[in-house]
């Protein structure tokens, strides 16, 4: 058992409570952009070796091999670079609100600092 009392909703209202400044913003997923831009590009790979010209040196499945793994390449750069973008575009709009923090823990620390 624990010796420390539990606070509930209706003690927490007897405590004083803070108002803070915070920034809102969206923004994007990177790993989401950096995998989008790789299957993309993986796509385009593949069909790009088989739908190109034959060769006598390399087989089908080479070629499709070799533009598969240079379209993953791509498409993962492409996609982080779109993801900075619109990263920078999410800067522009940020939103600077007012939050109420009531304090509901025993000590006046905040966690984590």
């Amino acid at each position: 058992m624990s010796s420390m009392p539990h606070t509930t909703p209706e003690h927490a209202s007897d405590e004083p409570s803070r108002e803070e400044k915070m920034t809102i913003r969206r923004a994007p997923n990177l790993l989401a952009f950096l995998i989008t831009g790789a299957i993309l590009g993986a796509v385009a790979g593949v069909l790009f070796g088989l739908l190109g010209p034959e060769s006598q040196f390399y087989t089908r499945g080479s070629i499709m091999g070799f533009f598969l793994v240079i379209g993953l390449v791509v498409g993962a750069g492409l996609g982080s670079v779109v993801s900075l973008i619109v990263d920078k575009i999410s800067l522009k709009r940020t939103r600077d609100v007012t939050a109420q923090v009531d304090d509901v823990h025993d000590s006046g620390d905040r966690p984590g600092s």
